[in-house]
């Protein structure tokens, strides 16, 4: 396998756009929670969908410049989700491949787990016991 080169610009970029993709709130820091864009960098460099990041990234980094006259990172809240929007349409396979890396990253963590209302993986309790009930709100 080999590696794809990753910048600390890429680094700063994946972290803003996956800022973009679950921004903070009241209730925690977003994506920055769990490092997503630090994540997402690693998995560019090692994994197989490294090109694929790669080429979003550039064509990201155009829109950027061409539209905002400026870098990803230093995008606002409002021009981060346009760019967003136009990397869904113009860069679908990167889009659809960021937003399921940063959701996975997100889900992942048992604090966002305990926000949501998750009560964890079922595996060491053979089950929920209550998987025949309607779901309530805490």
């Amino acid at each position: 396998m080999t590696e794809t080169p990753v910048t600390l610009t890429d680094i700063a970029a994946l972290t803003a756009l996956a800022n973009g993709i679950i921004p903070a709130n009241e209730r925690d820091a977003g994506a920055a929670l769990v490092h997503a864009g630090a994540g997402i960098a690693a998995k560019m460099r090692y994994g197989a969908n490294g090109p694929i990041y790669a080429g979003g990234l550039r064509a990201a980094e155009k829109i950027a410049a061409e539209k905002f006259g400026c870098t990803i990172a230093a995008l606002n809240a409002d021009q981060l989700h346009e760019l967003l929007a136009l990397l869904r349409d113009e860069e679908p396979m990167f889009f659809r491949l960021l937003r399921a890396d940063v959701c996975a990253l997100y889900l992942s963590d048992p604090g966002v787990w305990e926000r949501i209302g998750f009560p964890g993986p079922s595996t060491d309790t053979g089950g929920y016991p209550d998987f025949d009930q309607p779901p309530f709100s805490p």
